[in-house]
C-alpha cells in the first residue's frame, strides 16, 4: 500500500510539472543596432546621361513599436551620395558625404510573436552635408562643398521585413527610395535607392 501511494504521488507530481506552460518570452518594444546599406545615387535635372554611381551608408537604427501593426523607426547614418554623369564624351563625378537622419513611420504585417514580419515605411529624411568634391575624367578632384546647400530634406519610402534570428535579435531589411524636396544646387535634387541591412537588439 505504501509503495502504491508513493507511486501515485510521483505520477501526480510529474503531471503537474509537465502541465505547466513554458514562460512567455517578454516582447521588446524598443530595439537598437548597427546598419549598412548599398545602392545607386543620382542628382535629378543634371545635363547629360545619368550612369550608375554606387552609394554607401552605415550607422545606427532605432525601432519602437508598442502596437500590433504600427511603429516608428529612426536612423543616424553616414551616407555617400552624389552623381556620375556622361555628357558629350566626358564623364563628371560629384561626391557628397552626409549625415542623414530618416524618420520612418512603419506599418507591420502579422503579430508581435511572428518570427517574420513584412513592413512598409514612409517619412521625412534630413541630410546634413559634411563634404563635397567634383572631378571630370582623370582631372584632380576639387573641393566644392561651398557650392552646395548644407541641408537637404525629402521623403524616404521603403518595403522590407524584420526577421527574428535569435531571442530579442532581428535582422532588419529595407529596400529604400529617397527623393529630395530642396534643391542641392540650382534646380538639381538628390535621388537614390538601394537596400539597407541592420541587426537590431531588443532593449
Amino acid at each position: 500500500m505504501k509503495k502504491i501511494l508513493i507511486m501515485a504521488a510521483a505520477v501526480l507530481t510529474s503531471s503537474a510539472l509537465f502541465s505547466q506552460e513554458a514562460p512567455q518570452e517578454k516582447i521588446k518594444t524598443i530595439s537598437l543596432g548597427p546598419a549598412v546599406g548599398f545602392g545607386h545615387t543620382g542628382i535629378r535635372n543634371t545635363a547629360g546621361t545619368d550612369i550608375f554611381k554606387p552609394a554607401w551608408k552605415a550607422g545606427l537604427i532605432f525601432n519602437y513599436s508598442s502596437r500590433k501593426h504600427v511603429g516608428f523607426a529612426a536612423d543616424v547614418l553616414w551616407s555617400q551620395e552624389g552623381a556620375r554623369v556622361k555628357d558629350q564624351g566626358l564623364q563628371a563625378d560629384v561626391n557628397f558625404q552626409y549625415i542623414r537622419v530618416p524618420l520612418k513611420f512603419a506599418y507591420y504585417f502579422g503579430a508581435f510573436e511572428d518570427n517574420f514580419r513584412p513592413k512598409i515605411t514612409v517619412g521625412p529624411s534630413m541630410g546634413f552635408l559634411l563634404h563635397a568634391t567634383s572631378y571630370v575624367m582623370d582631372l584632380e578632384k576639387v573641393d566644392v562643398t561651398d557650392n552646395y546647400e548644407k541641408f537637404d530634406v525629402g521623403v524616404n519610402a521603403s518595403i522590407g521585413f524584420n526577421w527574428k534570428v535569435a531571442t530579442n535579435m532581428w535582422l532588419n531589411t529595407d529596400f529604400n527610395y529617397y527623393t529630395s524636396f530642396l534643391p542641392v544646387y540650382g534646380s538639381q535634387y538628390n535621388s537614390n535607392f538601394g537596400v539597407q541591412l541592420g541587426l537590431a537588439f531588443g532593449l
